[in-house]
């Protein structure tokens, strides 16, 4: 069974397999076409004006984030209860508190003194501004020094983790009041910004803002009001997260236990490995005892008793293996049960593997293809510690064991699909 992504209508589309690399990375251009538009039409690729707001001169950068930080909370948060969104698919920043708190200081220092956040140094450079191209020059040549310092820092840098943690999830609270709070707080720092621009910068606001009450209904009080609506609405509607039920198709179980999904062969896996093409998370159900006897190469050990999910991000493709292919289709369900959409089972289990790819058998024909076949999986088996078989030769599980380090095949093996891309920042 060819290994696949995960297919289905719902959001994130690039994690459930609607497009692939290429076409993710078309669109995050033009994504970004269009932010670097808006960005320089409001203004933002002017250094005075983003420094301004340090001043409480012109808050135009705050409302702008602001808006867009109430206008995605809130919409994902809507989106994902009535399971349009699949938060659990978007990846998290892991916390580090005080490498972060140090990062955040440094960057609004360099904010204050240049003018200009990364994004914004970028706009300001694209349109020809040299103090754009100089702060941007800054910020490749700080890459450059963190990079050459980073190995003396690196166990500074992941202190203090507290992992993928959420705001609701670490003080304990609903999302739907963290929603709510997040856009009275908005609204409270619109008009704040309002009142200071009048005070500091002599703006005299026009009939179209939230403080003038020329008018008693304009675009930005009706705005407002939709978004504390919505937001108090947040209260009643539970967890975006979706919980530990979920619909199974039986039609799909059918096709799953006629071997006809969700399943990898041996040699495939072997194949991944060996390119270091390992865009998924191997697990093996065994117990720990047999784990640490042998295993195969980059799977981690959870038994199948005591499977801990918050380890196995639902949005990575995971790969189950036991002894047989028993305990991993028992895996299987549990993961299904979990809502993960990318679980796939090893054809024939550590069984199959040991046969096909630490002792493959020669095969008993003469034919040229298929002695070239094994020709390759010999070269494979020696990367991984095996050693190939005479036709119908049986060997002993005591003798299958992993050395310390695999020796590199003697020739690459092909592989059809590329490495996988890492997330974040």
């Amino acid at each position: 069974m060819v290994f696949k992504e995960a297919m289905a209508m719902n959001a994130p589309f690039y994690k459930f397999g609607s497009f692939g690399d290429e076409v993710s990375l078309i669109i995050a251009f033009a994504i970004g076409i269009g932010f670097g538009f808006a960005l320089e039409r409001a203004g933002f690729g002017n250094a005075r004006k983003l420094a301004a707001q340090f001043y409480l001169r012109d808050l135009a950068v705050l409302k702008v984030m602001f808006t867009a930080i109430i206008t995605a909370m809130v919409g994902l948060f809507l989106l994902s209860v009535i399971g349009f969104v699949d938060l659990s698919m978007i990846y998290l920043v892991p916390t580090y508190v005080v490498p972060q708190i140090v990062g955040g200081l440094l960057l609004g220092i360099g904010f204050v003194i240049g003018g200009y956040c990364p994004g914004t140094s970028v706009v300001s450079a694209s349109t020809g501004r040299i103090d754009g191209m100089t702060y941007v020059g800054g910020v490749v040549l700080g890459i450059l020094i963190y990079g050459e310092v980073y190995p003396n820092i690196e166990g500074w840098s992941h202190s203090t983790g507290l992992g993928n943690v959420t705001i609701a999830g670490f003080f304990n609270i609903s999302y739907g009041i963290l929603v709510f709070a997040v856009v009275v707080m908005a609204v409270m720092a619109f008009i704040f910004a309002e009142i200071a621009e009048k005070k500091f910068g002599g703006v005299e606001h026009d009939t179209g803002s939230i403080t003038n009450l020329t008018k008693k209904i304009n675009f930005s009080r009706t705005l407002m009001a939709v978004l504390l609506a919505l937001g108090f609405l947040s209260l009643f509607m539970g967890s975006p997260y979706s919980g530990d039920k979920a619909t199974i198709d039986a039609k799909e179980m059918a096709m799953v236990a006629g071997g006809e999904l969700d399943q990898i062969n041996a040699n495939e896996l072997a194949d991944r490995i060996v390119q270091g093409n390992i865009n998924f998370m191997l697990v093996d159900l065994r117990e720990a005892p047999e784990y640490a006897k042998y295993h195969i190469p980059t799977s981690i050990n959870m038994e199948l008793a005591g499977i801990d999910y918050s380890l196995l991000p639902r949005s990575e493709s995971i790969v189950l293996y036991g002894e047989d292919g028993v305990q991993s289709a028992q895996a299987w369900f549990l993961f299904k049960a979990k809502g993960y959409p990318s679980v796939y089972m090893l054809d024939g289990g550590l069984d199959s593997w040991m046969n096909k790819v630490l002792y493959p058998s020669k095969p008993a024909s003469e034919d040229a293809e298929a002695l070239a076949e094994f020709a390759k999986q010999v070269e494979v088996a020696k990367f991984f510690g095996g050693k190939a078989r005479d036709a119908g030769q049986t060997q002993e599980a005591s003798e299958m064991i992993l050395p310390d380090a695999p020796v590199a095949p003697a020739q690459p093996i092909q592989s059809s699909r590329k490495k996988g891309r890492r997330e974040g920042c």
